[in-house]
């Protein structure tokens, strides 16, 4: 009665407790109610009688509680673990101590026995203490003892009793393999068999104990029998149909018994097997029955999987999602190479692809007819369907079915984490995002050094870029969905991932597949073309044509997204990203893109229209600047949609007008050089450039805008820096009396503006 005189002290403790915490909440909540009467009365400002305060009343508590007379019934183990306040030597410390010397304690000391025993062994073979026929005798009786023992404690110790059973049949198991290896007592068909007598005994042991610690010791020797038994006949048949029907045995056994972690062993165990085989051992020979082997493992996996989600209603978490889609992948990895390597014919990758996706959709057809399991489950499994359906083209095709298969294994793990709202889906889903990405950026890679490239926009390269395109566009669109979409509060980093970073990946993608691709196809075309009588480098000629050509995809790339975001799409943060495009697309034409078409247009109309791009240069030239302007007015629109800020807006309208008087300087000296005035350009430019400060400077005094004025000031000084240090270096007398004078009115005009207007600014 120790023990139950132990709780009813430690319940009357808890009771004090509740208690006393009861006695303080009461003395604060009086405390509040009489603080609540003063500020009333200072509110009100009016003599008011003076209240007592309500007395406290505190309910004290003996600690002293006598025991009842009759036993009372000993607490649950759930009560027990409820009790905040053990002591020593309560039931926290008891439960640990009852671990250390009911249940480790065993499971060590067998361990030790069994060790011990083949210590001593060893001791007495090397010294040839006792013959080898003595040994094994010895390891049997050994073993035997064991197992009477524990039968004899099974009754009143049975955690006890099951270590020792397990260890004596561990001990029979391995002296009947020393029987065989070392001495050669018995034949190696009758020490399999002993070998497999042992371990279904183990098996019927751990049913029996109903213990799954002895039936991985089982599981163990069953793996470990082929090899430990191994003459190197090299029969891989046998191996494999031996651990098929282990399989099948400890399979049934996990399902019965519910002991799930003896299918997780045996799934890894047995494709672990394989492919160590397939790796080292496989050759064309073997294909018949290694692809048979492949096959049935599969389907065995498949089937006790699908057992434990139909039969057992049996829910399934991250860890199942992962061991159908690595079964799935595995078997379709595998068999996928053994035909690339077999068949004899090029359809094979392809149907075999398709058949992977009409096994799901049968699986997927019955859970829906049926009614089997949860949609859950039933969405898994169809998704397995659209996975291989997606791909079984691309796949008889050419061998990018890694890069397709992660792309659409995306895709289907982010639906399952964002629609069920599990965020280890989804982070499951940003690895294979970056896997997808890389390994798409790997074959551009291994396409572009290939000596036996296909034609641009129909190679299976392009063709897997724009699926990998359509799964981020997917996942995209899905978190535009209101249905799809994670509430501001609630968003996590993995969820910003897919809803930021993705979509900078999908433009990425949607942006450089088909500008590598016609890329290619300009430079292949440019590689054709017949030389040039004029003297000009074919090869020059078509980098600065492929440069131009380029630019102006990029136009129509920026043109197309700015399109689709105000029409449909609508959002924000693509608006203001497209502003920042469109000021790189700026600079880049100004730096690089008009000094390619100008000696490109010189080239042609000084060489009298010989130039191996012929008159394309000058279209593409007009095509690009009215781009632009499209371009710059649509990015005119979202800074007065979404820009606020007064210096964000100017610093995009100076942008406009720098733009604009670059095309201007270029325009110039375009057709300058075209009609042989060249030797004029540089005081010309300092010309317009002032006129230019000039329109600055009236259309700032118009609008009360002082930026534009200070931006005009700015081009004032540059262009003064220019005329003194570059244009009028080799100038002529009457080429600096122009300039001078020229310069000198406008700067006259700017001062009588300021003048004029000195009340409005």
């Amino acid at each position: 009665m120790a023990t139950v005189q132990e709780k009813i002290d430690e319940l009357t403790r808890h009771i004090n407790e509740l208690a006393a915490q009861q006695t303080h909440l009461g003395k604060q909540l009086l405390a509040l109610m009489n603080e609540l009467d003063e500020l009333k009365r200072q509110v009100s400002k009016q003599p008011v009688e003076e209240k007592q305060p309500i007395a406290e009343k505190v309910i004290e508590y003996k600690e002293t509680v006598t025991a009842p007379s009759r036993k009372p019934v000993e607490p649950s183990p759930t009560q027990r673990q409820k009790t905040p306040s053990a002591t020593p030597t309560g039931s926290n410390a008891r439960s640990f101590e009852e671990f250390i010397g009911k249940n480790l304690a065993s499971k060590v000391g067998i361990l030790i026995t069994i060790v011990g025993i083949f210590i001593g062994a060893r001791y007495a073979i090397e010294h040839n203490l006792v013959s080898p026929v003595v040994r094994i005798v010895n390891g049997y009786v050994s073993g035997l003892a064991l197992i009477a023992v524990a039968l004899k404690l099974k009754k009143k110790y049975v955690t006890y009793s099951s270590v020792l059973m397990g260890g004596g049949l561990c001990v029979l198991y391995f002296i009947t393999y020393i029987a065989w290896s070392f001495y050669a007592m018995l034949p190696q068909l009758a020490a399999f068999g002993l070998m497999l007598l042992f371990t279904a005994a183990i098996v019927y042991v751990a049913v029996w104990y109903n213990q799954v610690v002895i039936a991985h010791l089982a599981q163990v020797g069953a793996y470990a029998i082929p090899f430990l038994l191994s003459n190197n006949s090299g029969r891989f048949e046998i191996l494999f149909s031996y651990i098929l029907i282990i399989n099948a045995g400890i399979l049934v056994l996990s399902f019965y018994k519910y002991w799930k972690s003896l299918f997780y062993v045996a799934y890894i165990a047995t494709w672990i097997i394989y492919g160590a085989w397939y790796l080292a051992e496989y050759n064309g020979e073997h294909f018949p029955l290694a692809f048979g082997f492949l096959a049935a493992f599969y389907i065995l996996f498949y089937a006790t999987f699908l057992a434990y989600k139909l039969i057992r209603k049996e829910q399934y978490n991250i860890g199942d999602v992962f061991l159908l889609l690595s079964n799935a992948f595995i078997f379709y990895g595998l068999g996928y190479d053994l035909l690339n390597n077999y068949a004899n014919t090029r359809y094979w990758p392809g149907i075999f692809t398709l058949a992977n996706a009409l096994v799901h959709l049968a699986v997927s057809i019955i859970i829906r007819k049926l009614k089997l399991a949860d949609k859950a489950l039933y969405y898994l499994v169809l998704g397995l369907v659209v996975v291989f359906l997606t791909i079984a083209i691309p796949v008889q095709l050419d061998g990018n079915w890694v890069t397709l298969l992660w792309a659409a294994e995306t895709v289907l793990l982010f639906a399952i984490g964002r629609g069920r709202q599990a965020e280890l889906y989804e982070k499951l889903a940003i690895g294979l995002v970056i896997l997808a990405f890389a390994s798409l950026i790997q074959d551009r890679t291994h396409w572009l050094y290939a000596s036996d490239r296909a034609l641009p926009f129909w190679n299976m390269v392009f063709f897997t870029g724009l699926f990998v395109m359509g799964a981020f566009g997917v996942i995209t669109w899905m978190t535009c969905q209101q249905k799809w979409k994670v509430l501001p509060e609630n968003r996590t980093g993995v969820n910003a991932f897919f809803d930021y970073i993705v979509p900078v990946l999908l433009l990425l993608t949607s942006y450089y597949i088909p500008f590598l691709e016609l890329r290619d196809g300009l430079w292949k075309l440019q590689s054709e073309w017949p030389a040039s009588r004029s003297g000009i480098a074919i090869e020059e000629e078509g980098a600065l044509l492929v440069a131009a050509v380029l630019f102006l995809y990029t136009e129509v790339f920026g043109v197309t997204v700015l399109f689709l975001n105000q029409r449909w799409i609508k959002n924000r943060w693509l608006a203001t990203a497209s502003l920042v495009s469109i000021a790189l697309m700026c600079g880049y034409l100004l730096l690089a893109t008009l000094p390619t078409l100008n000696e490109m247009n010189i080239n042609y109309f000084t060489k009298d229209g010989d130039a191996p791009s012929g008159a394309w240069p000058l279209m593409i030239r007009y095509a690009i600047l009215a781009l632009l302007v499209w371009i710059i007015t649509m990015g005119s629109r979202i800074v007065k949609l979404y820009i606020v800020e007064t210096v964000m807006q100017q610093a995009w309208r100076l942008l406009i007008y720098l733009t604009v008087l670059g095309i201007i300087s270029y325009e110039y000296i375009n057709w300058t050089s075209i009609t042989g005035a060249q030797d004029q350009f540089k005081v010309g430019l300092s010309i317009i450039w002032g006129l230019f400060a000039l329109g600055l400077v009236v259309y700032g005094i118009r609008r009360k805008q002082k930026y534009l004025r200070l931006a005009a000031i700015v081009l004032f000084v540059i262009t003064i820096l220019k005329l003194f240090v570059f244009d009028l270096a080799e100038a002529g007398t009457i080429t600096k009396t122009v300039s001078f004078i020229t310069l000198g009115v406008i700067l006259l005009l700017v001062s009588y503006l300021y003048n004029r207007y000195k009340e409005v600014l």
